[in-house]
């Protein structure tokens, strides 16, 4: 549909290729090792991690080619994930609305 997906990570850019490269992914995953693009997207979950330190929120964002977000997911547990059906839905009206 002419977009592309990409995960973003809080591990340094090493431990993200190795996980590229252990299960196969077709999809890079971009280190934040700082925190900014947590905090740009109001993504840090913050003392929820060991030790109370903070944490990435899982989420999915749908990010326009300007750079807005079309459309947000976030997540209290890696496991409440949206059904597939259901980011399609999302990226469905995000090219029909441009």
């Amino acid at each position: 549909m002419g977009g592309r997906m990409m995960a973003v990570c809080v591990d340094p850019p090493e431990k993200s290729r190795e996980v590229v490269t252990k299960r196969k992914l077709n999809f890079p995953i971009l280190s934040d090792a700082d925190g900014k693009t947590l905090d740009a997207y109001g993504l840090r979950h913050v003392g929820m991690g060991p030790g109370k330190s903070d944490v990435a929120m899982p989420a999915m964002v749908l990010v326009g080619r300007d750079g807005s977000i079309l459309w947000r997911r976030k997540s209290v547990r890696v496991q409440d994930r949206p059904a597939p059906e259901d980011i399609l839905d999302a990226v469905r009206a995000a090219i029909e609305k441009s």
